[in-house]
């Protein structure tokens, strides 16, 4: 069964005109008498025109013919064939089928070329198993003849996407039409609010699968609007992984752009983190230093302490540092930012604060939580500090004394920071 037929008068009838193709209306060839003599085009055997139930036109081999390639082909080989050809007409391409190259190593199911003759396509419906090997070398051979060729499969075969291919679903009660429902794919980039600087930066680009009618992509194809695409990553959809897409060519484009803008913001990333290391060294042996002198630093001589007053007596307490809550609001907002930036050179950890003071759990400190975890404290008070509710965190303070103060009462193991100078706002 082929669609196509070879006349000596004639040339070469094609079921699929209306006039064969050569002027010749199909009653000229269908149930005439005397017979028309035609042969088939690929192995020569003598064949004859009939038509389906369906009323699908065609040839058929007479009896008794050699093992042949059209005579093989399925019945759904055949309507994709015939589909194939209506697209590239439609597109206003002539179609001719069953086309052989001119050395005889390949043949074109439906080959179409351009209306000014400078352009040839194949269209090939291949529905039987082929290795993608033998598929890569039947590409080549067209390309050899500066053929391009789209390889259209009902099937998701292993081959598909490792040439320029399709995945096609053919109508049925929902779809009038056939369909392309894999191998065509297009380039999207969304913005992101991920705190994430890289995100933020250039958003998230992803290609995505996307599905139109088999004649819409085949005239695409022809005038260039989609074209064969290699990615430079899997695909992955819920039936496939695609390493060839067809795709129009701005977005390819777009593709481009977001790696190069991807690949400079890395770079800037990169070294931003590498300038902030330097600070964090920096600051760390800063703060080392600062240790290290306390240390080396003479003890004060001992202040005569005050006689225990007797009852009722109004003696004034042991004076002690000032602490967050009773500190000015801009010198307190200086203090958390500082304890924010510490945390991230220091430690390299994002932290935020969640709430402030009056809260015993923190000694009316402020807490600083990476996610839902408490990271630090800034600055709890010495006189109401429970060191079983902060072990384990992080304790920030405002200079040398309060570190004194809160280190005569902490446990071994506490880590405590003092937070450098900070800068007062300029008017």
């Amino acid at each position: 069964m082929g669609f196509t037929a070879q006349h000596d008068g004639r040339g070469r009838l094609d079921a699929t005109q209306a006039d064969l193709g050569c002027g010749w209306v199909w009653e000229a060839v269908h149930r005439a008498r005397p017979r028309v003599a035609m042969t088939c085009p690929e192995c020569a055997h003598p064949v004859h025109a009939k038509v389906s139930r369906y009323g699908l036109r065609f040839f058929a081999h007479d009896p008794g013919s050699p093992t042949c390639a059209l005579a093989g082909e399925s019945m759904e080989h055949h309507l994709l064939k015939l589909e194939l050809a209506t697209a590239v007409r439609a597109a206003g391409h002539h179609a001719e089928l069953e086309v052989r190259g001119p050395d005889g190593d390949w043949r074109a199911d439906v080959m179409a070329t351009s209306p000014d003759g400078t352009a040839r396509m194949a269209w090939e419906a291949q529905l039987s198993p082929i290795t993608v090997d033998e598929i890569t070398q039947r590409t080549a051979r067209f390309a050899k003849d500066g053929v391009r060729v789209c390889w259209v499969a009902t099937k998701l075969r292993p081959w598909v996407g490792e040439v320029p291919s399709v995945h096609v679903r053919p109508p049925g009660d929902r779809e009038p039409n056939w369909t392309v429902a894999g191998g065509l794919a297009r380039f999207t980039v969304t913005k992101c609010d991920d705190e994430y600087s890289l995100c933020r930066a250039v958003g998230h680009g992803e290609w995505h699968e996307t599905e139109a009618d088999l004649r819409s992509f085949t005239a695409w194809a022809l005038t260039g609007r989609a074209v064969a695409h290699r990615l430079p990553s899997w695909l992955h959809t819920d039936q496939h992984a695609w390493t060839g897409v067809w795709t129009a060519p701005q977005y390819i484009d777009a593709a481009a752009a977001y790696w190069q803008a991807r690949d400079r913001a890395v770079a800037e990333l990169e070294e931003q983190q590498r300038r902030e290391e330097i600070r964090r060294r920096r600051r760390e042996a800063e703060r080392r230093a600062r240790v290290a002198a306390l240390a080396a630093a003479p003890p004060k001589p001992p202040t005569k302490q005050p006689a225990v007053p007797e009852q009722g007596s109004s003696a004034a307490p042991r004076p002690e540092p000032v602490w967050e809550v009773d500190l000015p609001h801009h010198e307190r907002q200086r203090l958390r930012e500082a304890a924010l930036s510490e945390a991230r050179l220091l430690f390299g950890v994002e932290t935020e604060l969640r709430h402030h003071d009056r809260d015993r759990r923190w000694a009316l400190g402020s807490p600083l939580y990476v996610g839902d975890r408490p990271y630090a404290v800034l600055r709890p008070h010495p006189q109401l500090v429970d060191w079983g509710r902060l072990k384990g965190l992080l304790i920030f303070v405002r200079g040398l004394d309060e570190l004194r103060v809160l280190g005569r009462t902490a446990p071994n193991g506490t880590r405590i920071i003092v937070l450098p100078e900070q800068p007062a706002p300029s008017d």
